[in-house]
């Protein structure tokens, strides 16, 4: 389906829904923020279908933000409403001003005032094209600068300070791999980057904890960023990611920068801009020219994603190959300690979705790409989620979560009805550890496929308790 054309009443049915389950989803959105005075009558949203009428703000920035989070792929209002989207949102694109940041200043302003307006659910920014994308990424900050402050008046951070933050952001990375990207991580990691920031402009400091402050802001943005996208929020996801990137290079750190444009390829591969995620993945690699070996294997790894996405079946073979060569030789793990979650496993499964990803772009090799597949993310998922089988906390239960889906889905491409339940019946036990939107999303989007197989007896066997399960998400 072509996503650009969709239409309101088409995108709801493809999301199983009503006018009044949007409307229904809407009013649960305006209850979480306190806006019940905004609440819609339940039969509001059978105008929306029916006639075309576009209600006022703030109803068409939620509806594509509930429909987004449904669907698992960014919509935009301009989909809902064409020719009225635009000027009823008066949305910032992700990629809008960066160029007249000529500054790190510039940078931590804006870092600030995003904090500050992005920490609603409703995200106010919409997300760019690959093409603008690249050309920001090509185009943004590259001179270094040594970051040191020295005012009267102003108290001086002490490497012990650092120390803290350092480890608490830490923490909230392994929090993310754990729980996803839910409203409370986001506001949370919100403060936490607004608090860091205002240290950065207003103590003192010599230039070895000024980088290192300049780092955590860096991760900060880079983790909100994935938390966005986490949430389907692409142009805030995207805007956060960029800012991480012109940080790094501010202050020196282009194997954070590669991370960061690598996670913009990987935005941009689910976003369904394959080409334009090959180009960013290019752009990584280019960036992160450093002897790391495990940076290396992680831009690889966001290589392959974009080549799948872009139906690109020998490059991607090639990048992912190269990928767990790269990986399986690391022995930098210490100077890359950001990338401390990529491990064999996790490329293992990186691999396997790809194969999926291709399998249903191509009717050629279909089988064999999705048997490949199945074995790669069947070995990986067991090793992430075998803690909570043992009756325990799985590490990274998100990925877990994620991985699944893409395991249950090829099964169901397969034709093997019995495997794939009971893979999804493995996800659901995950959701009451997860709290990731996109991997919910993704789970429910097995909805249809399975509806589409209601005759098989074990199908409908599990279609009420996986409607229970998806009703208490």
């Amino acid at each position: 389906m072509d996503r650009a054309s969709t239409s309101l009443a088409e995108l709801l049915h493809v999301a199983e829904w009503g006018p009044r389950q949007l409307v229904v989803a809407i009013n649960a959105r305006l209850s979480s923020q306190g806006r019940d005075r905004l609440r819609l009558d339940p039969t509001a949203g059978y105008a929306w279908v029916r006639r075309g009428f576009c209600p006022r703000q703030p109803i068409p920035d939620l509806a594509a933000a509930v429909l987004s989070e449904r669907l698992g792929y960014p919509v935009s209002v301009d989909q809902l409403w064409p020719g009225r989207g635009g000027a009823a949102t008066g949305q910032q694109s992700a990629v809008d001003d960066l160029g007249s940041m000529a500054h790190l200043d510039d940078l931590l302003r804006e870092l600030g005032r995003l904090a500050v307006t992005t920490s609603a659910p409703s995200s106010p920014i919409g997300d760019a094209s690959g093409a603008d994308l690249t050309a920001t990424i090509h185009d943004q900050l590259r001179s270094a600068v040594l970051v040191a402050r020295n005012r009267a008046g102003h108290e001086y951070v002490l490497p012990e300070q650092v120390d803290l933050i350092a480890a608490h952001v830490a923490a909230l990375r392994q929090l993310d791999d754990r729980q996803g990207g839910g409203t409370l991580s986001l506001r949370y990691v919100t403060a936490e980057l607004r608090n860091v920031v205002d240290l950065v402009n207003h103590a003192n400091y010599d230039a070895a904890t000024g980088r290192r402050l300049l780092a955590i802001v860096a991760d900060l943005s880079q983790l909100l960023g994935w938390l966005h996208f986490d949430s389907s929020r692409y142009g805030s996801a995207e805007r956060y990611l960029l800012l991480s990137v012109g940080v790094c290079r501010a202050s020196g750190a282009s194997d954070r920068a590669a991370n960061a444009i690598g996670m913009l390829s990987y935005v941009s591969a689910f976003a369904g801009h394959g080409a334009d995620a090959v180009r960013l993945a290019e752009a990584a690699a280019a960036e992160g020219r450093s002897p790391y070996r495990r940076l290396r294997a992680r831009l690889l790894g966001r290589e392959a994603t974009a080549a799948a996405a872009d139906g690109d079946l020998s490059r991607f073979r090639r990048s992912a190959d190269q990928a767990i060569d790269a990986l399986d030789h690391s022995q930098d793990s210490a100077e890359t300690s950001f990338l401390y979650y990529l491990s064999p496993e996790q490329l293992s499964a990186e691999t396997g979705q790809g194969l999926v990803v291709l399998a249903e772009r191509t009717t050629a090799n279909r089988s064999r790409l999705l048997d490949e597949g199945i074995n790669l993310l069947a070995g990986a998922v067991a090793t992430m989620i075998a803690p909570h089988r043992a009756g325990g906390a799985p590490p990274y239960a998100r990925s877990g979560l994620l991985h699944l889906t893409f395991l249950a889905r090829a099964h169901l491409l397969r034709g093997d009805v019995p495997e794939a339940v009971a893979v999804m019946r493995a996800g659901l036990g995950l959701l009451p550890l997860v709290q990731s939107p996109r991997g919910r999303s993704y789970l429910r989007g097995l909805r249809p496929m399975l509806a589409r197989r209601s005759r098989s007896a074990t199908v409908a066997e599990f279609l009420p308790e996986f409607d229970a399960a998806l009703s208490r998400m």
